[in-house]
C-alpha cells in the first residue's frame, strides 16, 4: 500500500506574494464564493423545485373539492291546440342552479406511492447535485486564488530579472569602454534583456487573466491575497481516498438516486394497468323564481371503479420502457463510479508528484543560486564569460519561477484530491458551517 503520512510538512505559498498587513486569506475566497457564485444560487434554487414535488405528491392522497353555480334567464314559449283553437303561452323562468362536489381517490393502483417514491429520489438528487455543483465551485475557487498569488509573483520574479539585466547590461558596456569584453558581450546582454521584457509582458498579461478568473468566481477583485498558511487534511493512502469516494462522492450519490427516481417510475406508469377507485359526494341545489318559487335538491355519495381493458398497448409500452430505463440508470451509475474512480486515481498521484516536485525545485533554486554567484566571481577574474553569467541567471530565475508554480500545484492538488474524494465542503476547507 502506498501510504502517504499526514505528517508530511505542510507546502506555504510564503514565496508566492509578500505578506499584507491586511488582505483576503484562501478562506476569505472560499467564503465568498459561496455565498456569491450564481451557479451554485442556481443548484440551491433546483433543490427547492424539487421539494415542490413532494407538496405535489402528497397533495393526491387530500380529497379534492370544488364547486360551481350558475344563473340565467330562460323564456318557455308553448303552443297548445284545443278545442276552443290553439293557445300560446309564455313563461319567463329564472334558473339557478349550485354543485358542490368533493372526490377521495381510494386506489390509484399504486400510483400516488410511486409519486412520493419519485418526489424524495429527485429532492436526494438535487440535493447531491448541489454537493457536487458546490465542490465545482470551491474547487475552482482555490485554483483562481493559488494562480493570482502564483502569476503576482512570476511577475515580481520578471521585473527583478529586467532590472538584473539592465544593471548587468549597464555593467557591460562600461566594461567595453575600458576593452575588458567586446560588443558581442552587449550584444548577448541586450538579446536576453530584450527577451526578458517579452517574458514580462506575458507574465502581466496571465496575471490580468486570473485576476479576471477570480472575480467570474469569487464575485470580487482580489485585494491583498496573502499565501496559504495551511493545507486541508487528506487521505493517507490511495485505499482510503477509493473508500470515501464510493461513501460520499455527490455524482455517485446523484446516479444512485436517479436509479431510485426510475424505479418510481415504473410504478407509475404500471398503475395505468390496475384498477382506480375513488368515492364521489356531490350536492346540488336547483331553483327557479318565475311566478312562483321552485326548489330542488340532491345529494348522491358514489364509489366510482375503472379498469382498461384495452389501450392499444400503449400502458404496456410505457411500463416496459421504464423498465428499460431503470437498467440505463444502472449503467450510468456503474459509468459514474468507474470515472469517480479513475478521477481519484489521478488526483492521489497529482498530489504525489506536486509534493516531489516541489521537493526538487527547492534543491534546484538552492543550486542555481549558487552557480550564478560562482559564475559572477569567475567572471570577474576572467574565468567566465558575460554568456556564462547570462545562462546561470537564466536558469536561477527559470528555477525560482518553476518553484513558485510547483507551490501552487501542490496546493491545489490537495484540494482536488478532497474534491476526487467527494470531500471538499465548505466547512471541511474553512472551518466554517455551510
Amino acid at each position: 500500500m502506498r501510504v502517504l503520512f499526514a505528517s508530511v510538512a505542510t507546502v506555504a505559498l510564503a514565496a508566492i506574494a509578500p505578506c499584507a498587513a491586511m488582505g483576503d486569506t484562501l478562506e476569505d475566497a472560499l467564503i465568498a464564493a459561496h455565498a456569491n457564485n450564481p451557479n451554485l444560487e442556481e443548484a440551491r434554487l433546483a433543490v427547492q423545485a424539487a421539494r415542490e414535488d413532494r407538496v405535489q405528491a402528497m397533495a393526491s392522497y387530500l380529497p379534492s373539492l370544488g364547486i360551481s353555480a350558475s344563473t340565467g334567464l330562460q323564456s318557455v314559449e308553448s303552443d297548445t291546440n284545443s278545442f276552443f283553437g290553439p293557445t300560446t303561452t309564455e313563461t319567463d323562468l329564472n334558473p339557478s342552479t349550485g354543485v358542490a362536489q368533493v372526490t377521495q381517490q381510494l386506489f390509484t393502483g399504486f400510483r400516488r406511492s410511486g409519486q412520493s417514491r419519485l418526489a424524495d429520489a429527485n429532492i436526494a438528487g438535487a440535493q447531491e447535485g448541489l454537493r457536487s455543483r458546490e465542490q465545482d465551485v470551491l474547487l475552482a475557487a482555490v485554483n483562481a486564488y493559488v494562480s493570482v498569488l502564483r502569476d503576482q509573483e512570476i511577475v515580481r520574479l520578471r521585473e527583478e530579472h529586467v532590472a538584473g539585466l539592465n544593471r548587468l547590461l549597464s555593467g557591460t558596456r562600461r566594461m567595453l569602454d575600458v576593452g575588458e569584453v567586446s560588443r558581442t558581450d552587449v550584444a548577448q546582454a541586450q538579446t536576453r534583456l530584450a527577451g526578458a521584457r517579452g517574458s514580462l509582458a506575458r507574465a502581466r498579461a496571465d496575471l490580468e487573466s486570473s485576476q479576471a478568473r477570480y472575480i467570474a468566481i469569487v464575485g470580487r477583485p482580489p485585494q491583498g491575497l496573502l499565501p496559504v498558511s495551511a493545507l486541508p487534511q487528506t487521505p493517507h493512502s490511495l485505499e482510503e481516498s477509493v473508500r470515501l469516494a464510493n461513501e460520499r462522492h455527490p455524482d455517485l450519490a446523484r446516479a444512485e438516486q436517479a436509479e431510485r427516481a426510475a424505479r418510481a417510475q415504473v410504478t407509475i406508469e404500471r398503475s395505468s394497468l390496475l384498477p382506480q377507485v375513488s368515492l364521489v359526494g356531490r350536492a346540488e341545489e336547483n331553483r327557479d323564481f318565475s311566478t312562483t318559487e321552485t326548489r330542488r335538491e340532491s345529494s348522491s355519495a358514489v364509489a366510482q371503479f375503472s379498469m382498461p381493458l384495452f389501450e392499444g398497448g400503449y400502458a404496456w409500452s410505457r411500463t416496459r420502457q421504464s423498465r428499460i430505463n431503470v437498467g440505463r440508470a444502472e449503467a450510468r451509475t456503474e459509468a459514474q463510479r468507474r470515472e469517480i474512480l479513475a478521477a481519484v486515481s489521478a488526483a492521489w498521484s497529482d498530489l504525489i508528484a506536486s509534493r516531489e516536485v516541489l521537493t526538487a525545485a527547492d534543491e534546484q533554486v538552492e543550486a542555481s543560486a549558487v552557480a550564478v554567484e560562482g559564475a559572477e566571481r569567475e567572471r570577474g577574474y576572467g574565468l567566465r564569460s558575460t554568456l556564462d553569467v547570462l545562462n546561470a541567471e537564466e536558469e536561477a530565475r527559470n528555477a525560482q519561477i518553476s518553484r513558485v508554480r510547483a507551490n501552487a500545484d501542490a496546493v491545489f492538488a490537495s484540494y482536488a484530491l478532497l474534491a476526487a474524494t467527494g470531500a471538499l465542503t465548505l466547512e471541511r476547507a474553512t472551518g466554517h458551517a455551510n
